[in-house]
């Protein structure tokens, strides 16, 4: 796959948007992507941890499930707290990396497993199990299936006891929009990566192209544009109520420009 520099012909737009729906098992498992990202900062998960265990709701530890883990940021965080952390995410490379962190124990409280948001159906084990579901960072939009993350929301309700709490993170696409750039190159650690973006039918796009160990890699990037209104109703339809929604990680107020949507439900305790 070559890299796209410049304005791109009908053919090429086609080609550099070309994906596959598991986009995200190639992907993730490179030493590229990790490269790529390694600015998500353990402080920033830290922060964020810390500003959500302080709301009044969440005062009490417990056992929380954070689905979607990647690399533990946020599991460590809540381990340091006190927390019993069960913590799964699909990427094998992810889950490895997480599991050899420096700063990860070996502890019956902290466990990290190897698992698909979308095949949680069978672990009657984990209902009403967990204090707490969190889950940081886009993942409910990966996938193509109809229903998809309101599926992934039903299950998280059902692992919460009564009174439990979820927490969702995910981008807010108005602000995206506002803010996209097209196309740029950054190049990380002697790696220079060819990224195009944009919004197609539904879907934030983002085309990546490099070159690694001499040989032209691509991969494309696949969210869906999911908006506070539609992660409300889901939660609803699972059962749970709105508590908070929260616009950034400083956990400032929702508003319409506000980089993230980030919500706090809570399964009812009559439930």
């Amino acid at each position: 796959m070559p890299h796209f520099c410049g304005p791109m012909s009908q053919e090429l737009q086609q080609d550099v948007w070309k994906t596959d729906p598991e986009w995200f098992r190639p992907w993730f498992n490179t030493e590229a992507y990790h490269r790529l990202y390694g600015h998500r900062s353990e402080k920033e998960a830290d922060s964020l941890v810390q500003a959500l265990l302080a709301l009044e709701e969440l005062q009490q530890k417990g056992r929380v499930l954070d689905a979607g883990c990647g690399a533990g940021r946020h599991a460590r965080a809540f381990f340091q707290r006190g927390w019993h952390v069960h913590a799964f995410d699909l990427s094998e490379a992810s889950i490895s990396a997480a599991r050899n962190h420096p700063q990860v124990p070996s502890s019956e409280n902290l466990h990290f497993q190897v698992r698909d948001l979308r095949k949680l159906g069978g672990l009657t084990e984990w209902e009403g199990h967990f204090d707490l579901v969190t889950n940081f960072f886009t993942s409910l939009g990966y996938f193509d299936e109809p229903r998809a993350m309101e599926r992934i929301v039903e299950d998280f309700s059902r692992f919460l006891k009564p009174g439990g709490h979820l927490v969702l993170d995910y981008l807010n696409p108005e602000a995206v929009a506002d803010a996209l750039v097209p196309q740029e190159h950054i190049t990380k650690e002697g790696t220079t990566f060819d990224i195009h973006r944009r919004i197609h039918n539904g879907w934030i796009e983002k085309s990546i192209c490099y070159t690694w160990d001499g040989e032209s890699c691509h991969h494309v990037e696949r969210v869906q544009a999911l908006t506070k209104p539609l992660f409300c109703e889901a939660l609803s339809d699972a059962g749970l109520d709105v508590v908070h929604t929260w616009g950034n990680y400083q956990l400032d107020a929702w508003e319409p420009g506000s980089p993230r949507t980030l919500i706090l439900a809570q399964k009812p305790i009559n439930l």
